[in-house]
């Protein structure tokens, strides 16, 4: 009898905290399955090829959100969110080196936010990302081949692994970093963030720092960013730049970025420059097109362009359908030692390609 008595009294306890606890937090679970079956169409020795890929539109991603209020304005929070590989069934993408996977590999943040801004403390994204992607033609789509997401959020990580505090990697986004974010005064906030190397002896080795300006009146937007990023030996720097700027007339958006990282050991500079405009042909049916020219400079010429043209439509507030044709080119056959401008596009052998893709997204 003692023994069912202390057990009741447990859950009475437990049904009686939990109204409490709910009123006080709130915790979401949310994600984004993107795929789509490409036809990708190259002029050298690789051929056609056809195959399912995941996270066109967006990248495929699952996440789990919440925040609780403490009272005078202030706000705890937290996020945690990871890749989805849906075509193979895999999550999280690889960095650092060695190499490894974290189930939470796009941002693992804790932080406060208050009547002065919010800071986040973990892995999240570099504050560029305010630039190209409030701005970037395809909205970020397409992230594998985006010369936005390659070069400007500076994604790629054969050619920006040695810097800043992901060990090796991506410099999208960086580990053990602090990050604040101002509130918005009639449409004006700024963004600061450190990342920390972590590294004994000297704290600028593998550091990471950045600030970001934007202005959203919500017909115009402009947005700028600058950061610095050293690699471990605190023996080379990469400097970024990276502006975007967008309107909304009535019967279209028009959207435009512009970049450029530089080396300092090497002069090597990488510049990108994006146009493009989304137009509401019908209420549910939208249609982008997008052009973008890649340059290399400083230590070697080379250059790239792409141009794409996407149709999608809204099947749901939480699904869409969509349509894209594409086509890179490269100023010479792209070689196994260099940089390839056209990334995951224009294949090793080729100086041009065409693609096209079908898919579905679905929000949750």
């Amino acid at each position: 009898m003692k023994k069912h008595i202390i057990a009741m009294a447990a859950l009475c306890a437990c049904v009686s905290a939990a109204p409490s606890a709910s009123a006080q937090s709130a915790i979401t679970l949310y994600g984004i399955i993107d795929a789509g079956l490409t036809r990708l169409t190259n002029d050298g020795p690789q051929g056609d090829q056809t195959k399912v890929d995941t996270g066109q539109m967006q990248v495929s991603r699952w996440g789990i959100k919440g925040q609780e209020d403490l009272g005078g304005g202030m706000k705890a929070r937290f996020g945690l969110e990871g890749t989805l590989l849906n075509d193979t069934g895999g999550a999280g993408v690889p960095f650092g080196t060695p190499s490894s996977t974290s189930l939470f590999d796009r941002e693992a943040t804790v932080g406060i936010v208050t009547n002065y801004g919010a800071i986040d403390i973990g892995r999240q994204n570099i504050v560029g990302i305010m630039s190209v992607g409030m701005a970037d033609p395809l909205g970020l789509g397409f992230a594998s081949s985006s010369p936005n997401v390659l070069f400007s959020a500076m994604n790629n990580a054969a050619v920006y692994a040695p810097y800043g505090a992901n060990n090796g990697g991506t410099a999208l986004r960086q580990n053990n970093s602090v990050k604040y974010t101002s509130p918005v005064f009639k449409g004006l906030s700024f963004a600061l963030m450190r990342a920390f190397g972590e590294q004994a002896g000297n704290a600028q080795k593998s550091s990471y720092q950045g600030g970001a300006l934007l202005y959203n009146t919500g017909k115009l937007a402009v947005a700028g960013a600058y950061a610095r990023m050293k690699n471990i030996t605190d023996t080379d720097l990469l400097t970024s730049h990276a502006y975007g700027i967008k309107y909304a007339f009535p019967a279209v958006t028009l959207k435009s970025t512009y970049s450029w990282n530089e080396l300092r050991s090497t002069g090597r500079k990488i510049a990108v420059l994006g146009v493009g405009a989304d137009v509401p042909v019908a209420p549910a049916f939208l249609v982008t097109a997008a052009a973008y020219q890649v340059k290399r400079s400083g230590d070697l010429k080379d250059d790239a362009q792409q141009f794409i043209l996407i149709g999608r439509y809204l099947m749901s507030k939480r699904t869409t359908g969509y349509v894209s044709v594409g086509h890179a080119a490269t100023d010479s056959i792209v070689q196994t030692d260099q940089i390839n401008l056209a990334q995951n596009f224009v294949a090793v052998g080729s100086d041009s390609a065409n693609r096209f893709t079908m898919g579905i997204m679905h929000m949750f």
